[in-house]
């Protein structure tokens, strides 16, 4: 976090500006408390990834520590999830809430629950996963591709 005075603000606004997009700046007042300026999409994700955070801890005590069941009561889309899905779900989600909360930041977080929600909506729409491909180990020449 970078930090300015407010006068530094008022003098040179574009060179105090300048530092934003390498994260919140801090602008220090002699007569009141300091003040923090931040990117709208930083304060969303804060406050999206809070909100989410503090829902799945809430939903996680109610369950005695079983995230699987927190995550399935939270969501109905996680109906979608074969058991194993469920679990790897659970798994996921349960070290990103507690490193973001402990941490303050949220992306990692907010990204996962909304990848598994598209895979969610995916399955809802009847696609279905596949088997990975195993490749040769050695290229295999074909007469005609």
């Amino acid at each position: 976090m970078s930090t300015a005075t407010f006068t530094d603000l008022l003098r040179k606004p574009k060179e105090v500006l300048a530092h934003i997009d390498e994260g919140q700046v801090r602008i220090t007042r002699r007569d009141g408390d300091d003040l923090v300026i931040l990117r709208g999409h930083d304060l969303d994700v804060l406050e999206k990834g809070v909100a989410l955070s503090s829902r799945l801890i809430r939903a996680i005590g109610r369950n005695k520590g079983d995230v699987a069941a927190a995550l399935t009561d939270l969501f109905a889309w996680t109906g979608e999830f074969t058991p194993e899905e469920l679990r790897a779900y659970a798994a996921e989600i349960e070290q990103l809430v507690y490193a973001a909360s402990e941490l303050g930041t949220f992306e990692r977080l907010l990204r996962a629950q909304q990848e598994w929600k598209e895979t969610a909506v995916a399955y809802a729409m009847g696609m279905k996963p596949v088997e990975p491909l195993e490749l040769p180990a050695v290229p295999v020449r074909v007469n005609r591709p």
